[in-house]
């Protein structure tokens, strides 16, 4: 049972999804190995970003519907990088309209057209993910 922490985290990891240490470290950025059990004590921004993925990795991922997931990234997308809908639209290769039906109704697109807008978004992810930290760390910056 998952309760929040990085050692509960880190076992469901290991038993369910069949991740070894080497693997779990790298996902949640730091070293799971020398995690000992006040690791409170000493937190950080890693510590912070572990228990941040865990909560994707071994909760909402089984607990959300695919839907629920395209639509976060969607959110995501706008959000961070003020993509608008008719952007968003072009990339996933469906008209402005369907994706503003999408946006307000999942069950409006087609399988495929979900599944052609999946992939494509997951590579769009992919290339922008670094373009996330930058974002952070300009956030940060701003506020000290």
């Amino acid at each position: 049972m998952y309760d929040g922490t990085i050692q509960a985290g880190v076992a469901i990891l290991k038993d369910k999804y069949r991740l070894n240490e080497g693997t779990i470290s790298k996902l949640l950025g730091l070293d799971i190995t020398t995690l000992d059990d006040d690791y409170m004590s000493n937190y950080t921004d890693q510590t912070n970003h572990a228990e941040y993925a865990l909560h994707f990795l071994v909760g909402a991922l089984d607990s959300t519907s695919d839907d629920t997931k395209l639509s976060g990234v969607i959110d995501g997308f706008m959000h961070y990088f003020d993509l608008s809908i008719e952007a968003l639209a072009l990339y996933a290769e469906i008209t402005p309209t369907e994706m503003k039906n999408f946006i307000s109704d999942p069950s409006s697109l087609s399988i495929e057209k979900k599944y052609h807008m999946g992939m494509r978004f997951m590579l769009l992810h992919f290339v922008l993910k670094e373009s996330y930290r930058v974002e952070a760390d300009k956030k940060e910056e701003n506020t000290n």
